[in-house]
């Protein structure tokens, strides 16, 4: 990867859009995936090769309580009434500084199964987080 004048990716650098809701802006996203293996012995105690198990992944997203009024709404008008058995079609998450090309991660058909909140005294803003599964997967710049 060539850096543009030694610049590289901040926050400033991302972009989060969340399916059919342009409205709310994220503050914070994490996601990841694994897939599980084990290696498979043969004789006299040295790997003879490996098997591979399930993948998973996880994701998380906070956003300011605001924002997650403004979700739920959302979430309401297609027609629920758990917020828990909407699933969010797409998140795409970009990474772009000028001159280099755009780096992009698409997470699909993401449902939450947390929620949480802890306001406490002093705090300037509240904040909502969100943690669920990409069922769809995460393609990482085009690649699983």
């Amino acid at each position: 990867m060539a850096l543009i004048n030694g610049k590289c990716y901040d926050w400033n650098s991302i972009s989060i859009h969340v399916s059919g809701m342009e409205n709310i802006e994220v503050t914070s996203i994490s996601y990841g995936d694994k897939q599980d293996h084990e290696g498979i012995y043969g004789k006299g105690g040295n790997y003879r090769g490996y098997g591979t198990g399930n993948k998973s992944n996880t994701v998380s997203l906070e956003m300011s309580r605001e924002d997650f009024n403004e979700y739920l709404r959302v979430v309401k008008k297609k027609g629920y009434k758990d917020m828990y058995k909407f699933v969010i079609p797409k998140i795409t998450v970009s990474y772009a500084d000028e001159g280099v090309k755009t780096t992009t991660d698409v997470l699909t058909n993401v449902k939450i199964g947390s929620r949480d909140t802890n306001p406490k005294q002093g705090d300037k803003s509240v904040t909502m987080k969100m943690d669920g599964v990409a069922y769809g997967g995460i393609k990482w710049n085009g690649m699983d």
